[in-house]
């Protein structure tokens, strides 16, 4: 098993980052498949080998994710794509 932490700072204020993380997980259910739900600013998250929490502050998002066996051989490429996404998200 693998894990992958990004904290990210932003300044788009609480309520806008979770609107941005939101839509965020909308794309990556219909993409990935991936189950989500709210929990206070917290979002938590589930799929087939995967599965974390993202944390949104008032200026910063904190992602967790725990990848299974199949998918830790592909950590790399699983942590740049959350990176490029996170870019895109929250500008």
């Amino acid at each position: 098993m693998a894990n992958i932490h990004i904290k990210r700072n932003h300044n788009l204020g609480i309520e806008h980052a979770r609107t941005k993380i939101e839509k965020l997980a909308q794309t990556l259910r219909s993409e990935l498949q991936a189950d989500y739900a709210w929990s206070g600013n917290q979002l938590v998250f589930n799929r087939s080998g995967a599965s974390g929490t993202i944390d949104v502050g008032a200026d910063y998002v904190d992602l967790d994710i725990k990848l299974g066996m199949a998918l830790s051989l592909m950590k790399g490429t699983i942590e740049e794509s959350i990176n490029n996404k996170l870019d895109v998200a929250l500008s």
